[in-house]
């Protein structure tokens, strides 16, 4: 059962502030104005960036209350913000995997049977001209 009361608001509000406070940091105070980072323009440099946030992060952790979950907020965004530079492969953002079904899959091979949902033409069936499927 979901617990939600004066705590767990201050909790999610918390992380909320300490996200939003983690990518202000970073923005505002350690990207100069060029859009380079404070720590030079190597790849090293951007990790530093990144990683700066969940440092003040750790120091707020150590509070109490509402201070201590806005230092969390900020240890995950800046370790998210890193994993996601790094690893852009793990997101799902630019990641284009076709589903079962779709018409353009094509056969296992020229004499198999055609996978399910394989039409192996090339008509929109989506394109009515009143916008509806033909059949």
């Amino acid at each position: 059962m979901i617990k939600f009361n004066k705590e767990t608001l201050t909790e999610l509000a918390g992380l909320g502030a300490g996200a939003a406070g983690s990518a202000y940091v970073k923005q505002k105070l350690l990207t100069k104005e060029d859009g380079t980072s404070v720590f030079g323009a190597s790849t090293s440099a951007g990790i530093l960036t990144d990683a700066a946030p969940a440092v003040l992060g750790l120091l707020l952790q150590g509070q109490k209350g509402f201070i201590k979950e806005a230092g969390k907020g900020m240890i995950a965004e800046s370790i998210g913000s890193i994993i996601k530079k790094q690893f852009p492969t793990l997101g799902l953002a630019g990641y284009d995997m076709p589903l079962m079904g779709v018409d353009n899959m094509p056969p296992v091979n020229a004499d198999a049977t055609p996978l399910m949902g394989f039409s192996g033409d090339s008509y929109d069936y989506t394109a009515g001209d009143a916008g509806e499927i033909n059949y």
